[in-house]
């Protein structure tokens, strides 16, 4: 547990958690097992946010705010038409559905479109006098 630790020990795991540094790097650091540090961390520091160990992403703010609005905007109408587009800005390949979850991470929503007959002028007034016609 934590109380194997010397304090010099403790300090300098939380010293290296203050810098923003993980806990498998602590412990490749320190020699001390990735729990203990874990257990360190919460009990001595419990407000201090665990890094994060993830992948850089793929699309920056400024992309996905591109990408929204390119689809406000009308200039795409589906997440396949902005990938293509921010492809070919980043010069990088994206998938669509990529770009679908940051869209969703920036509040917008699929929608299907809703739709509508195609009549014309022409057709409506003949339709209205083929139900006079027969109205009786």
């Amino acid at each position: 547990m934590v109380r194997s630790l010397s304090l010099t020990q403790q300090r300098t795991i939380l010293s290296l958690l203050d810098s923003g540094l993980s806990g498998e790097a602590i412990a490749k650091r320190t020699g001390v097992s990735p729990s203990t540090i874990s257990k360190l961390h919460s009990k001595e520091h419990p407000t201090l946010l665990k890094a994060i160990g993830s992948h850089p992403p793929k699309l920056s703010p400024t992309n996905i705010h591109c990408a929204q609005h390119l689809i406000t905007s009308g200039k795409a109408e589906n997440t396949v038409q902005v990938t293509k587009t921010l492809s070919n800005l980043t010069n990088q390949p994206l998938s669509a559905s990529t770009v679908c979850l940051h869209l969703k991470k920036a509040s917008m929503k699929a929608v299907v479109k809703t739709k509508h007959p195609i009549l014309s002028a022409r057709h409506c007034k003949a339709c209205l006098d083929f139900a006079y016609s027969h109205k009786d």
